[in-house]
């Protein structure tokens, strides 16, 4: 399968490392790795080990979704939505690139840290939906649930609706996380999740009973 801009990953990853090198005899020797959603550090980690973490994670991240194609049983389908699979690609390696300088830059600032956080992680599912529309039934990516691995056309319908919720819970966590106290945030993003998580669940089944019914 031919991706493009397969340059564009490489180099977010470089700029990764260059952040973590520019910015490492600033940092101090150990540094919080992890928050909880008061914004209170509840694990940290020696400096040359935590301005390494996020560039790692986007390295296995670009090699696996590089790979996922080539050993997915359902590889021809990838090439029916190459354009859409290679955007979700670099958005997960770009958030990673926002993480890991939001990271290092905020780590003395948790309750910023937190929101920005989140604010991009919704960012990411929202842009995510956008794409979800086009993903063509795999065995690695979408909404795979019994009923959308076993009918195409609930496979369609499902990511089509999917696609609106994805988007419509990402816009809504971008704005909750700017102006909601930082705890109530966290409850919002669970509920909505959870919600759409299991809606798109009960969604497929429902148009597989009714499509096989019919």
């Amino acid at each position: 399968m031919k991706l493009n801009n397969q340059w564009v990953m490489p180099v977010c990853i470089g700029i990764m490392l260059v952040t973590s090198l520019i910015l490492y005899p600033s940092l101090p020797d150990e540094l919080p790795i992890h928050w909880n959603l008061s914004g209170e550090v509840d694990d940290t980690a020696p400096k040359a080990i935590a301005v390494f973490i996020m560039p790692l994670v986007a390295i296995l991240v670009f090699a696996s979704t590089y790979i996922v194609p080539m050993i997915d049983p359902r590889r021809d389908s990838y090439e029916k939505f190459a354009p859409s699979y290679e955007r979700v690609r670099l958005a997960l390696v770009m958030f990673m690139v926002g993480i890991h300088i939001i990271m290092l830059t905020q780590y003395d600032n948790p309750q910023a840290l937190i929101r920005l956080l989140l604010f991009a992680v919704s960012l990411l599912l929202a842009v995510i939906g956008n794409e979800m529309g086009r993903f063509r039934p795999t065995w690695f990516t979408g909404i795979r649930t019994p009923w959308t691995l076993a009918d195409e056309r609930v496979w369609r319908k499902t990511h089509r609706v999917g696609a609106r919720w994805f988007v419509g819970m990402g816009l809504t966590n971008m704005l909750v996380s700017l102006i909601l106290p930082l705890q109530a945030v966290g409850i919002v993003i669970i509920i909505t999740t959870v919600t759409v998580s299991l809606g798109l669940v009960a969604y497929s089944y429902f148009v597989y009973r009714h499509i096989n019914t019919v």
